[in-house]
């Protein structure tokens, strides 16, 4: 006696229902704005270190650093009580 039985047609293929896409299409399209997001966010944070002028060369450093505290006492106005 054989068990062998014919395949149904409606059987062989996965039922997707709407929902099923519509979860798949909002899943898969959060990972991708996901990666847009972080891409965008490297490239905003390349710019504003470049442009910001936070990392440009101070000429004479060092003795600008090593007078500075005669530096900031010629740049004090002395207040004078009356």
């Amino acid at each position: 006696m054989s068990t062998v039985r014919s395949l149904d047609p409606s059987q062989t293929l996965p039922d997707k229902s709407d929902k099923e896409v519509l979860s798949g299409i909002v899943w898969g399209g959060m990972i991708i704005g996901l990666l847009v997001l972080q891409i965008v966010m490297s490239v905003g944070a390349a710019i504003f270190a470049v442009g910001s002028g936070s990392n440009d060369v101070v000429p004479d450093y060092y003795q600008k650093a090593i007078h500075f505290d005669e530096l900031k006492a010629a740049q004090t106005v002395p207040v004078t009580k009356e």
